[in-house]
Protein backbone atom coordinates (compact mmCIF):
# COMPACT_ATOMS: atom_id res chain seq x y z
CA UNK A 1 0.00 0.00 0.00
CA UNK A 2 1.61 3.11 -0.76
CA UNK A 3 0.93 6.58 1.28
CA UNK A 4 0.42 9.27 -1.54
CA UNK A 5 3.12 11.86 -0.63
CA UNK A 6 4.89 10.33 1.98
CA UNK A 7 8.23 9.70 -0.29
CA UNK A 8 8.29 13.33 -0.90
CA UNK A 9 7.72 14.24 2.33
CA UNK A 10 10.97 12.14 3.60
CA UNK A 11 12.55 13.35 0.39
CA UNK A 12 12.10 16.32 1.88
CA UNK A 13 13.72 14.79 5.61
CA UNK A 14 16.46 14.19 3.26
CA UNK A 15 17.24 17.26 1.58
CA UNK A 16 16.67 19.62 4.44
CA UNK A 17 18.99 17.41 6.41
CA UNK A 18 21.32 19.69 7.88
CA UNK A 19 18.36 22.99 7.92
CA UNK A 20 16.14 22.01 10.38
CA UNK A 21 16.19 20.58 13.78
CA UNK A 22 15.15 16.93 13.75
CA UNK A 23 11.44 17.27 15.05
CA UNK A 24 10.86 19.63 12.32
CA UNK A 25 12.34 16.94 9.94
CA UNK A 26 10.33 13.78 11.79
CA UNK A 27 6.91 15.39 10.89
CA UNK A 28 6.45 13.21 7.75
CA UNK A 29 7.26 10.04 9.51
CA UNK A 30 4.15 11.03 12.09
CA UNK A 31 1.99 11.55 8.78
CA UNK A 32 1.96 7.53 9.00
CA UNK A 33 3.31 6.75 12.46
CA UNK A 34 1.00 9.13 14.49
CA UNK A 35 1.56 12.69 16.28
CA UNK A 36 4.27 12.12 18.62
CA UNK A 37 4.92 8.12 17.16
CA UNK A 38 1.60 7.27 18.65
CA UNK A 39 0.40 5.71 15.33
CA UNK A 40 -3.54 5.29 14.65
CA UNK A 41 -3.05 4.19 11.32
CA UNK A 42 -3.54 0.91 10.10
CA UNK A 43 -0.43 -1.42 9.55
CA UNK A 44 1.78 1.70 10.61
CA UNK A 45 3.26 0.72 14.24
CA UNK A 46 3.97 2.76 16.63
CA UNK A 47 7.37 4.57 16.83
CA UNK A 48 7.66 5.59 20.68
CA UNK A 49 9.24 3.46 23.07
CA UNK A 50 11.58 1.88 20.09
CA UNK A 51 15.16 1.74 21.09
CA UNK A 52 17.75 3.12 19.20
CA UNK A 53 19.69 0.43 17.81
CA UNK A 54 15.87 -1.38 16.93
CA UNK A 55 15.19 1.76 14.85
CA UNK A 56 18.58 1.81 13.42
CA UNK A 57 18.51 -1.49 12.13
CA UNK A 58 15.15 -0.93 10.50
CA UNK A 59 16.16 2.13 8.69
CA UNK A 60 18.88 0.95 7.29
CA UNK A 61 17.04 -2.24 6.01
CA UNK A 62 14.60 -0.20 4.49
CA UNK A 63 17.22 2.11 2.71
CA UNK A 64 19.17 -0.98 1.27
CA UNK A 65 15.85 -2.51 0.28
CA UNK A 66 16.63 -5.63 2.78
CA UNK A 67 13.21 -4.89 4.05
CA UNK A 68 10.56 -4.16 1.55
CA UNK A 69 8.15 -1.84 2.08
CA UNK A 70 7.46 0.70 -0.99
CA UNK A 71 6.93 4.08 1.23
CA UNK A 72 9.56 3.51 3.66
CA UNK A 73 12.19 2.21 1.29
CA UNK A 74 11.46 5.21 -1.00
CA UNK A 75 12.02 7.56 2.18
CA UNK A 76 14.94 5.91 3.28
CA UNK A 77 17.01 5.91 -0.16
CA UNK A 78 18.16 9.36 -0.03
CA UNK A 79 19.49 9.33 4.20
CA UNK A 80 22.88 9.28 5.04
CA UNK A 81 24.41 6.92 7.76
CA UNK A 82 24.28 10.15 9.88
CA UNK A 83 20.97 10.61 8.91
CA UNK A 84 19.87 7.23 10.25
CA UNK A 85 21.71 7.60 13.22
CA UNK A 86 19.56 10.77 14.04
CA UNK A 87 16.64 9.94 13.13
CA UNK A 88 17.11 6.38 15.31
CA UNK A 89 17.96 8.25 18.55
CA UNK A 90 15.05 10.57 18.41
CA UNK A 91 12.52 7.64 17.67
CA UNK A 92 14.25 6.85 20.91
CA UNK A 93 13.14 9.86 22.91
CA UNK A 94 9.62 9.73 21.77
CA UNK A 95 6.88 8.34 24.23
CA UNK A 96 5.98 4.68 24.36
CA UNK A 97 2.43 3.60 23.41
CA UNK A 98 -0.06 3.95 26.23
CA UNK A 99 -2.07 0.89 26.66
CA UNK A 100 -5.24 0.97 24.95
CA UNK A 101 -8.52 1.93 26.69
CA UNK A 102 -10.58 -0.82 25.64
CA UNK A 103 -8.43 -3.98 27.48
CA UNK A 104 -10.17 -6.49 24.84
CA UNK A 105 -12.12 -9.59 25.06
CA UNK A 106 -10.36 -11.12 28.36
CA UNK A 107 -10.87 -14.53 27.28
CA UNK A 108 -8.97 -13.58 24.12
CA UNK A 109 -6.04 -11.58 26.16
CA UNK A 110 -5.65 -14.66 27.87
CA UNK A 111 -4.75 -17.01 24.88
CA UNK A 112 -2.41 -14.43 24.01
CA UNK A 113 -1.35 -14.73 26.81
CA UNK A 114 -0.92 -18.29 26.63
CA UNK A 115 0.80 -18.40 23.66
CA UNK A 116 3.50 -15.67 24.36
CA UNK A 117 4.30 -17.81 27.05
CA UNK A 118 4.40 -21.00 25.28
CA UNK A 119 6.69 -20.10 22.64
CA UNK A 120 8.63 -17.52 24.80
CA UNK A 121 8.03 -14.30 23.54
CA UNK A 122 8.76 -12.49 26.33
CA UNK A 123 12.86 -14.51 26.05
CA UNK A 124 13.84 -11.54 23.59
CA UNK A 125 10.86 -8.68 23.71
CA UNK A 126 11.69 -8.76 27.70
CA UNK A 127 8.17 -10.02 30.50
CA UNK A 128 6.66 -6.54 29.94
CA UNK A 129 7.29 -6.65 26.22
CA UNK A 130 9.27 -3.41 25.79
CA UNK A 131 12.08 -4.39 23.71
CA UNK A 132 15.74 -3.60 23.80
CA UNK A 133 18.82 -3.04 21.85
CA UNK A 134 17.52 -4.24 18.69
CA UNK A 135 14.28 -6.15 19.70
CA UNK A 136 11.36 -4.04 19.40
CA UNK A 137 9.17 -3.40 21.91
CA UNK A 138 5.46 -5.05 21.19
CA UNK A 139 3.78 -3.62 24.16
CA UNK A 140 0.73 -1.81 23.31
CA UNK A 141 1.37 -2.25 19.45
CA UNK A 142 -1.93 -2.28 18.29
CA UNK A 143 -2.32 -6.04 16.18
Amino acid sequence: MRRPGAALAFALIASSAHAEPIEQRAAACFACHGEHGQSETENAPSLGGQQAPYALIQLFMFREKLRIFEPMNDMAKPLSDDDLRTISDFIATLPKPQPPADRGDPARMQRAQALATQHHCNSCHRPDFSGGDNVPRIANQRE
